[in-house]
């Protein structure tokens, strides 16, 4: 019986948990939370994202925990209307896309796993790697050796620190701002409202919920005073005002956006790094959640070969075409949305389509797994 260590109890740490569970490993799962701490906000799962989750045999439930998202609708602040794209033609499957609360994916990621071992307040606090085992020293004084340790601890991953040392991000934009809502009746596909301001985005994430990400634009790195953050806003066209009468910054959740630049391999040997520790990047193409159960997909089938002494290799070479693909685009998606609004707007109305389409376009197609 091989032993696996995962590092993180997310959604990449629980998926490949699920998919390895009954493969005759004994598993040990350690999260650096004393508990189970999800943010309470909301998740866009774009098609290849869903099809991992069918992959995992997930899919369905997260259907309908969720809410179907068949279309995106950008707006100006006056909604009127910028770009209009079916999301069923831009990925070529029915019920492509789903908002879901995070909170309510890891429930559904969770409940089923029972043959997994897993520690809370733990932590990797040193390691080894060796061509036939890595030694592990826990933050809990533990020792032991693995076959196998999958790092899958989040964009400020203690495992990759372990391998490469530390590696700087890249910061992207200083503050962005997140909450749910109450879901407005009007509201029934992924709705932007874009002006000079910043980004306004309505996501549904069940029949009664929505999830809201809201950017303001800045002069580099500037921040605001959170109290004042949403006045801009306040101008834009309904149902936004209406939203930010029963807003509060106390019951929001806020962050920078940042980038983990591209690693040479993903792991080591028999150390492998995914999620966001492999390949973390801003939410332009939404594509954190979506990637990281790809990879969980991808490392299970991969684990079925006996000889793990260089899956860190193996797994790098099936993902970089995809991620980088992703990361170009997602660069791109970025430098877009830095562009003065009125040639943001003339793009959008000219261009919007094609491009939105050819961004997606090598990840409608199912990965090789």
């Amino acid at each position: 019986m091989k032993k696996v260590l995962i590092a993180g109890g997310g959604i990449a740490g629980l998926a490949i948990a699920r998919m390895l569970q009954h493969k005759g490993h004994h598993i040990t799962l350690i999260e650096k939370q004393p508990k189970w701490q999800i943010s309470g906000t909301g998740l866009y799962i774009p098609s290849n994202g869903i099809v991992a989750l069918d992959k995992i045999g997930l899919g369905d439930m997260v259907r309908k925990e969720g809410f179907i998202v068949s279309s995106r609708h950008i707006m100006d602040s006056n909604a009127k209307m910028l770009l209009e794209l079916d999301l069923e033609k831009i990925w070529g499957r029915k019920k492509a896309c789903v908002g879901i609360k995070r909170k309510k994916l890891h429930d559904i990621l969770i409940d089923g796993i029972d043959k997994v071992n897993i520690l809370f307040d733990t932590t990797i606090k040193n390691l080894k790697t060796d061509p036939q085992y890595i030694d592990i020293e826990l933050s809990n004084g533990h020792k032991e050796k693995y076959d196998l340790v999958i790092g899958a601890d989040g964009l400020y991953s203690k495992t990759r620190t372990l391998i490469f040392g530390d590696i700087p991000l890249r910061k992207v934009t200083a503050q962005v701002c997140r909450f749910i809502i109450k879901k407005p009746k009007k509201v029934n596909s992924w709705t932007l409202f874009i002006s000079a301001i910043g980004q306004f985005l309505i996501i549904p994430i069940d029949n009664d919920s929505a999830y809201c990400y809201v950017n303001r634009k800045t002069k580099g790195l500037k921040t605001f005073d959170k109290e004042l953050y949403m006045e801009p806003f306040k101008k834009f066209a309904s149902p936004v005002p209406e939203i930010l009468e029963e807003w509060s910054p106390d019951h929001s959740y806020w962050n920078d956006l940042e980038e983990l630049p591209k690693l040479p391999i993903m792991g080591d040997g028999r150390l492998v790094l995914i999620g966001d520790a492999a390949h973390g990047m801003p939410p332009f193409m939404a594509q954190g959640g979506a990637l990281a159960l790809e990879d969980a997909a991808v490392l299970a089938t991969l684990l079925e070969d006996e000889d793990w002494s260089n899956v860190a290799s193996t797994f790098s070479k099936n993902r970089t075409h995809r991620i980088e693909w992703t990361r170009i685009r997602n660069q791109k998606r970025e430098k877009l949305s830095k562009l003065p609004y009125w040639i943001a707007k003339l793009g959008l109305k000219k261009v919007g389509e094609k491009n939105w389409t050819e961004d997606y376009k090598p990840l409608a197609e199912t990965p090789n797994w």
